[in-house]
């Protein structure tokens, strides 16, 4: 039996790159094909979300890489804090614009409602009933989320990223893996109702290729300096609580909101990417500049 190796060799980087892209695919396609048809129902998309994750264990399996090598220890604590606190601080002040500059507004009765019906009338005024929504979609909430983040993270970040950051810089590395995942979300963008409605999809596809390029940046710097996979995993799942879960159901939209609020509009896309940018000034000044040593 052959020995596994802890790291791909640098002659084999490109290669596994290759293997893990084709498998990932493979892996998705007839799950892009059920939401197509069917619709965006919560089994189709979880086993979507794993198709990166499948395709890097498989690829680890193929080219005799051992699975420990994408990041399952913990790491230092204080990064996967940092990741569950990020997502909040930029989805708080993106979402402080779209509000204070009359693009939406805030309280959507339908939030209210919605609240009530999932965690029942509790007879208390509407300010008490909303914190404590808040408070159950920000803790239990990410229980439901992080399992599903774990199957992207894995392959995204646990695999792909690193595989770059051997052979380019954190730049480029960042921009790589940001413009796939963007890529990866596509065809369910283009194809079904994951989308700020019909119109100016170009835009909307942009707009979320920035927000992929500037959370691959936050994600990327926090894989390194913790050295687990969990770290962005968190970060994926709180980003996915915050601002889809609480932010923007708590937005009223007019009928042009589409074009600042969620993650098709145009402003928490430059807000993640502001934020990108100063991860990325800031792995630059630790020294993480990259090419990596294995």
């Amino acid at each position: 039996m052959p020995v596994k190796k802890e790291h791909v060799p640098e002659n084999q980087i490109l290669k596994s790159i290759g293997i893990f892209l084709l498998l990932t695919g493979l892996l998705a396609l007839p799950f892009y094909m059920l939401a197509i048809e069917v619709g965006l129902k919560r089994h189709y998309m979880a086993a979507l979300m794993w198709s990166p994750g499948l395709a890097a264990l498989m690829t680890c399996k193929i080219q005799g890489i051992k699975i420990t090598s994408l990041g399952f220890g913990w790491g230092r604590s204080t990064y996967h804090i940092a990741a569950y606190i990020l997502p909040m601080i930029y989805g708080v002040l993106a979402y402080g614009l779209i509000w204070s500059f009359g693009f939406a507004t805030v309280l959507d009765p339908a939030f209210l409602k919605e609240a009530t019906y999932y965690f029942g009338d509790l007879g208390a005024s509407e300010g008490v009933t909303i914190a404590f929504s808040v408070l159950m979609l920000a803790t239990v909430g990410m229980l439901w989320h992080i399992p599903t983040a774990l199957g992207e993270e894995i392959g995204w970040r646990g695999f792909l990223s690193v595989l770059l950051m051997r052979r380019y810089n954190f730049a480029v590395s960042v921009l790589i893996t940001g413009v796939i995942w963007a890529l990866w979300h596509f065809p369910i963008i283009i194809y079904t109702t994951y989308n700020a409605g019909p119109a100016d999809l170009h835009i909307q596809l942009l707009n979320y290729t920035v927000l992929c390029i500037g959370l691959s940046s936050i994600m990327l710097y926090l894989q390194i300096k913790s050295q687990s996979v969990w770290a962005p995993t968190i970060l994926h799942a709180a980003h996915n609580v915050f601002l889809l879960s609480i932010l923007k159901s708590m937005t009223h939209e007019y009928e042009d909101s589409w074009q600042y609020v969620g993650e098709f509009g145009a402003v928490i896309p430059v807000t993640v990417l502001l934020f990108g940018l100063l991860t990325w000034r800031k792995a630059q000044k630790e020294g993480i500049s990259g090419p990596l040593p294995a």
